[in-house]
């Protein structure tokens, strides 16, 4: 049943049922979440229906919110099931799926593998009807454009600084953006979107005043921010949209830091590994030094691989020395170890400099 599940394609059908019904099987923890994010209020202890009720009706009364909570590839997704009868799935559609599922525009009904019935995914009629014509329109279409590059400009700026506090983000995001947006609209963006971004989240300090961006690869918020403040006079690594954007695209890989490439074409033609489990041990990699891990951690995490050789076993060490010293540090907010060692050696230059006086004479 599992494969039908994740099968190549699926039926699709107009069901009679009712957003609300579908929305039933989101938790409550997922609805209320939400609700505080659009800042809309709400008392504890109310049954669930209460909850799905007043979601779904301020969701479908304001068309703002389908815009900045579902990325554009996810409605992108949901106009072509809504135009065909017949759509090609893949793991990751499945997950649309399910996302969409909490917003009352579809639900599922898995395939038979015995009697061989296919996977459907059923339609609520009413949401079509009252969303179809919004998202088609050319309007929506240039904005869901725009919230894209602006999710992309955002994870790209976490691939490399990890956590960051929101007012400094957005900074950032003006000027590499180029856009008038005000705090409080870009601020709503990345927390609609982080509801159902597995990407990072917006936490406060203990002050409850300040809030930060944290990318959850983190492995130790508290500790990253002492750190931060440890470098407060070392601004962030300013990066080209250009670069935020290929990182994006890329999941975090940038085969243009010195080593990346090397290692992966290391892992899947001189080990043979196949590209998923390359793919998964470089991503691990990444994290582990963007987390400040030791070069002797680095090299602990190769130990299991399968060298043929002292040779590809030299090879390998030389390819991780590269990736440690290229990849950027949270810690040195998005400066590679290598970037941060020229400028700590170009501040002490200056400092020496300082050290002398000139004092201005001449030959009478």
């Amino acid at each position: 049943m599992q494969d039908r599940y994740i099968a190549d394609e699926a039926k699709v059908n107009i069901s009679s049922l009712e957003a609300e019904t579908v929305m039933k099987s989101t938790p409550v923890s997922t609805v209320t979440s939400i609700l505080g994010r659009i800042g809309i209020e709400y008392e504890e202890g109310l049954p669930k229906e209460a909850y799905i009720a007043a979601f779904k009706e301020e969701f479908c009364s304001e068309p703002k919110w389908v815009l900045l909570m579902l990325p554009k590839m996810m409605l992108d997704f949901l106009m072509e099931v809504w135009e065909n009868p017949v759509v090609e799935m893949s793991e990751e559609r499945w997950n649309y799926v399910e996302y969409l599922k909490i917003f009352g525009f579809l639900a599922y009904r898995m395939g038979n593998s015995i009697s061989d019935e296919p996977n459907q995914i059923l339609v609520v009629d009413e949401m079509k009807a009252r969303f179809y014509f919004l998202l088609k329109s050319r309007k929506s279409q240039k904005v869901l454009s725009v919230y894209e590059e602006w999710e992309k400009i955002v994870t790209g700026y976490m691939y490399y600084y990890g956590f960051i506090e929101t007012r400094t983000l957005y900074s950032l995001f003006l000027k590499v953006s180029k856009k008038v947006v005000s705090y409080e609209e870009f601020i709503l963006f990345i927390k609609c979107r982080s509801s159902m971004w597995a990407f990072g989240a917006i936490l406060k300090d203990f002050t409850g005043k300040n809030e930060y961006f944290q990318y959850l690869s983190v492995e130790n918020a508290d500790l990253l921010l002492t750190y931060i403040r440890e470098h407060e006079e070392l601004p962030y690594k300013p990066v080209k949209i250009e670069d935020l954007i290929y990182v994006s695209d890329a999941a975090g890989i940038d085969n243009r830091w010195s080593g990346v490439s090397e290692l992966g074409n290391l892992f899947i033609d001189k080990m043979g590994l196949n590209y998923y489990r390359a793919t998964v041990l470089l991503r691990t990699l990444l994290i582990m030094i963007k987390n400040g891990c030791s070069y002797d951690k680095l090299q602990e995490r190769l130990s299991g691989l399968p060298f043929k050789n002292k040779e590809l076993e030299e090879e390998t060490r030389q390819a991780v020395g590269q990736l440690f010293e290229s990849v950027p540090v949270f810690e040195y907010k998005g400066y590679s170890r290598e970037e941060y060692k020229r400028l700590s050696h170009q501040k002490q230059l200056k400092k020496r400099k300082n050290l002398f006086t000139i004092i201005d004479g001449g030959r009478e």
